[in-house]
C-alpha cells in the first residue's frame, strides 16, 4: 500500500453539490478517500445518484465506499424516485419486528441498485430520556430489549439486500440532554448501568462497524474529552476489553461536540491516535484537506501513529472486501413501485390511537383545528411554509378553521387561540412540544378549556404526555404515508361512519 494510498483510505468525505465540480474534484484528487457519504444536497433523484457515483468513481480510478444515512423517517437521504421508510421508532410501533426487517431489505435493494454501500444505520441508542433533542424517534424504543429485537431486524435485512450496516452512536446516546452536534453532552452513570443498558446493542447485534459520537463519560474517562478522541474508550475499552474487531467510524468531526474544542487537523490526528478506524470529514472543503495534510504529516515523521493508521487502513480494505462479496450475489432488478405499496402498508400500521378516553376518536365534528408550523420541512409534505399536509386537509374535512402557532409561543398569542377554542372541539397538531415550555403551557390550558381536545403528534411521542391530554393519536414521524395514517385514523371510512 503506498503512502498516498494508506492516508486517504482513513477518510469519509461529504461533497459539496449534486455534481462532481471543481472543488469536489479538488479534494477527492487531494485526499483519495476510502469512503465518501452522500447527503441530500448531493442526491436530485434516482438516475442523477447512480451517476454521480459513477462520476465519483470514474474520476477516482476505483470506487470508494459510498455511505449515507437513510435511517428512515426524519433521516431520509433518499426521496424522489426512491421508497420513504418510516422511522425506527415508527416501525417498533407497529408491533412486529418483520416490519424492520422488511424496511431495512426494501431500503437496501434500492440503495445498492444506485451504487451505495453502506448504510450509517441502525441508530441503537436507547431513548430512556424524552427530553434528548437529537435521538428522539429516531431510536427504536425506550427498552433495549425492544431496540435489539427491532435494530437487528433492520440491520439483518439491509444486510441480505447487501448492504453494510453500522451501529451507532457508541456508547449510546439516548439518555443525554444535549445533542452533540451543537455541544459535547456528559453521560454521567455507573459503568454497570452502560454495560445493562446504553451499550446491550452493541454487544448484542453482530455488525461490521460502529460509529462512536462525541460524548463525555466519566465513568469510562479520566480525562474530560469526546469519546471521539478518546484512547481509554475506543483502544482500551472497545479493542481491548470488548474485543470489537470491526471498523469504527467517526461522527462528523464538523459537529459541535468536537470542533469547539480543537482545530480540524489536530482533531484528525488524535481522532486516528486514540484508535479510530475512519474519520469523516462531511463537509467544508478547506478543513478536509487541512485535516488530510495533517494526517499525512504525522504519519511521515511518526512511526507508532502510521503503524496505528496503517491498522485503520487494514479495517477498512476489509469493509471494502464485505462490499465487494456483496456486490457479487446482488440482484439488479428492483420493483420500485412494489417497494413504494409495501413499506406504505408498514408506515399506516405505525400510526397509533394511543389514548381515547373520551371516545373522541374517530372525529366527527371539530370546531377548531391548530397546527405547528414545522421546523423540519424534509418529508413534511407540507401545503404551504412549512404546514404539514394532514393539518389542512383535516380542517378542509371539518370544514373548519385551521390557525397555525410557531415553536415558541408569547402569552399574548396564546390568548388569542385560547379565546377562540375556549368551550369548543378542537384538534391540534403538534411537533416535539414537549420540549418548548411555551407550547407544554399553551397545551395544558388548551386541555383545561376546550370542551374536547385530540392531540396529534406528529413527532415525539412525549406530546401526548402533557398535562389533561385525554384523546391522542401518534404517528411517530411524518412521512406522507404517516400523515395519511393519520387521516384513516381520525376518519376511518366515510365521514359519517364511527362518529360518536
Amino acid at each position: 500500500m503506498d503512502f498516498d494510498e494508506l492516508i486517504g483510505n482513513v477518510f469519509m468525505l461529504g461533497l459539496p453539490s449534486s455534481v462532481l465540480d471543481d472543488v469536489g474534484k479538488d479534494v477527492l484528487a487531494a485526499v483519495r478517500p476510502g469512503s465518501v457519504i452522500l447527503f441530500s444536497r448531493n442526491i436530485v433523484d434516482r438516475e442523477q445518484v447512480a451517476r454521480f457515483i459513477e462520476e465519483i468513481t470514474t474520476f477516482l480510478g476505483y470506487k470508494p465506499l459510498i455511505a449515507i444515512d437513510q435511517e428512515g423517517g426524519i433521516v431520509t437521504r433518499l426521496k424522489k424516485g426512491f421508497t420513504v421508510s418510516p422511522g425506527a421508532m415508527a416501525l417498533a410501533a407497529t408491533g412486529d419486528p418483520h416490519n424492520a426487517y422488511l424496511a431495512g431489505k426494501l431500503l437496501g435493494q434500492e440503495m445498492k441498485a444506485v451504487g451505495i454501500d453502506w448504510n450509517l444505520a441502525p441508530v441503537v441508542d436507547i431513548n430512556s430520556n424524552p427530553l434528548n433533542p437529537a435521538i428522539g424517534i429516531r431510536s427504536f424504543s425506550e427498552n433495549a430489549d425492544v431496540v435489539i429485537a427491532y435494530a437487528s431486524q433492520f440491520a439483518a435485512g439491509l444486510e441480505k439486500s447487501g448492504i453494510l450496516t453500522c451501529l451507532k452512536h457508541f456508547p449510546g446516546n439516548g439518555r443525554v440532554q444535549v445533542d452533540p452536534h451543537l455541544d459535547m453532552p456528559s453521560l454521567d452513570i455507573s459503568r454497570e448501568a452502560l454495560f445493562r443498558n446504553e451499550m446491550l446493542p452493541f454487544l448484542s447485534i453482530p455488525a461490521p462497524s460502529w460509529m462512536p459520537t462525541h460524548i463525555y463519560v466519566p465513568t469510562l474517562q479520566s480525562r474530560r474529552e469526546a469519546v471521539t478522541v478518546s484512547r481509554e474508550v475506543l483502544t482500551g475499552l472497545v479493542r481491548d476489553k470488548l474485543k470489537y474487531k470491526g471498523l469504527l467510524v467517526s461522527d462528523d468531526l464538523n459537529m459541535g461536540g468536537v470542533a469547539h474544542v480543537l482545530r480540524a487537523d489536530d482533531l484528525a490526528v488524535e481522532t486516528l491516535a486514540a484508535g479510530m478506524d475512519m474519520i469523516s470529514f462531511c463537509d467544508n472543503p478547506e478543513k478536509q484537506l487541512m485535516a488530510a495534510s495533517a494526517v499525512a504529516g504525522r504519519v511521515a515523521r511518526d512511526e507508532v501513529f502510521a503503524e496505528r493508521v496503517r491498522q485503520a487502513s487494514a479495517r477498512v480494505k476489509t469493509m471494502c472486501s464485505l462490499r465487494d462479496r456483496a456486490d457479487g450475489s446482488r440482484s439488479s432488478l428492483v420493483d420500485f413501485e412494489a417497494n413504494g405499496r409495501k413499506m406504505d402498508f408498514i408506515s399506516l400500521k405505525s400510526v397509533r390511537l394511543v389514548k381515547n378516553e373520551e371516545q373522541a376518536v374517530p372525529l366527527c365534528s371539530v370546531d377548531n383545528v391548530f397546527t405547528m408550523r414545522s421546523s423540519r420541512l424534509v418529508l413534511i409534505e407540507e401545503g404551504s411554509e412549512g404546514i404539514p399536509a394532514v393539518a389542512s386537509r383535516a380542517a378542509e374535512k371539518l370544514s373548519c378553521p385551521l390557525s397555525i402557532y410557531e415553536r415558541t409561543i408569547t402569552d399574548a398569542e396564546a390568548a388569542v387561540l385560547k379565546r377562540q377554542a375556549k368551550g369548543k372541539s378542537n384538534l391540534i397538531f403538534t411537533e416535539n412540544a414537549h420540549l418548548e415550555p411555551s407550547l407544554v403551557r399553551f397545551i395544558e390550558d388548551l386541555a383545561q378549556i376546550s370542551g374536547r381536545l385530540v392531540l396529534v403528534a406528529l413527532r415525539n411521542p412525549y406530546d401526548t404526555d402533557i398535562a389533561g391530554i385525554q384523546n391522542a393519536v401518534a404517528s411517530y414521524g411524518y412521512t406522507a404515508a404517516q400523515q395519511e395514517g393519520v387521516m384513516r385514523l381520525l376518519f376511518p371510512g366515510a365521514f359519517e361512519e364511527g362518529c360518536v
